[in-house]
């Protein structure tokens, strides 16, 4: 990476790390949403199972005993809310696959370092649940269903769409720790339903009922592609996220960030874009900096990002008009800042660092 690159990195590196220790952001041993000078957001448990994940990772990089604290306090609270292993959110009383999906990986991360049998134990009950929420047969193909209920007012991480091809990266990992090759079966299988969802120009279509491309799940199922390659060295989950990523760069703003979704026909007017947002920008640049790509796609993207910093976090949307309704919502959020920070510390071209992707 070009110098301009490593001096930011050394900048906003520790500013991120002490505001994810010591920011509002973390209250009683969770992560919240977001915060502002007038208001808290909830507490987060899909978020709380990330950082379990953020600070495995940095434990690893730093040695310091506090970060493997913080993972454990979070793993501790993330057990004493699940119910038969399914993660909740307290915002719509629902439970989330893809949530505990990322809950699965946090705790066998947590487990790599510390190996405490509790927490594979913890991770066994929720893939029993994840296991009885798929729907369809061996002949149609099984899915998993993304809530366990699906509310009136549907939206689209209500029905499967292609962030939870991200589950393949808990069930490779429980196919390694737990020893069970079924699991590693599911996630191939998992990886080939969603792969259909590529289209030609390499962005995914969000799901069969929307003809759209949001871009942060796009960056989900991407990472997913990249964590199987790492796994299983296939060459075919390669070049799905090659492709992708390369569908990034074309997308691109000029001042690095990306909209929060884009159509499939792109006779779509231009309306349809008018909202930037810094958790898919973050994610972009883990992507291409983990197959050592797009060097000056990456400076762009760090150069909005820092233009969204307040309180040494980030700012999640970014309307076009002062007279957007989403115009006031500049709060501070947890999970564009959480790839952020990751995505620093990342080296250039080194592909064996997807074992990190959270």
């Amino acid at each position: 990476m070009q110098s301009q690159t490593m001096k930011r990195k050394m900048k906003n590196v520790d500013k991120l790390v002490d505001w994810f220790l010591y920011s509002p952001i973390y209250k009683d041993g969770a992560y919240i949403a977001c915060y502002s000078a007038g208001r808290k957001g909830p507490i987060y448990p899909e978020i709380t199972a990330y950082a379990i994940s953020l600070n495995c990772i940095l434990h690893k990089r730093q040695k310091e005993d506090k970060f493997l604290e913080r993972a454990e306090i979070c793993a501790n609270y993330m057990m004493t809310i699940t119910e038969n292993g399914a993660v909740p959110c307290f915002a719509d009383n629902l439970f989330y696959t893809f949530d505990t999906g990322i809950f699965i990986s946090g705790m066998l991360d947590l487990y790599a370092i510390n190996k405490k049998e509790s927490y594979l134990r913890e991770t066994e009950k929720s893939l029993q649940w994840l296991y009885l929420n798929q729907t369809g047969s061996e002949v149609d193909g099984r899915k998993f269903a993304a809530v366990d209920k699906v509310p009136a007012k549907k939206e689209w991480h209500h029905i499967p769409s292609v962030h939870l091809a991200k589950l393949a990266i808990p069930l490779l990992k429980a196919s390694v720790y737990l020893d069970n090759p079924e699991y590693e079966k599911t996630a191939f299988e998992l990886l080939e339903q969603y792969k259909r969802f590529q289209l030609n120009e390499g962005n995914f279509q969000c799901n069969d009922e929307n003809p759209i491309t949001m871009t942060h799940p796009h960056c989900y199922a991407t990472e997913a592609f990249l964590y199987a390659y790492h796994h299983s060295k296939r060459e075919e989950y390669l070049q799905v996220a090659k492709k992708a990523a390369d569908w990034l760069g074309k997308t691109q703003n000029d001042d690095g960030s990306f909209y929060t979704k884009y159509p499939v026909e792109k006779t779509a007017s231009r309306q349809f874009n008018m909202v930037k947002t810094t958790d898919a920008t973050a994610q972009a640049t883990r992507v291409w900096k983990l197959l050592g790509v797009n060097e000056q796609g990456i400076e762009k993207a760090y150069k909005y990002l820092e233009s969204e910093i307040k309180d040494n976090g980030l700012r999640l949307y970014k309307p076009a008009s002062l007279r957007s309704k989403l115009s006031w919502q500049r709060e501070v959020y947890s999970w564009p800042t959480f790839f952020y920070l990751h995505s620093l510390i990342l080296p250039f071209g080194q592909i064996e660092y997807c074992e990190e992707l959270f």
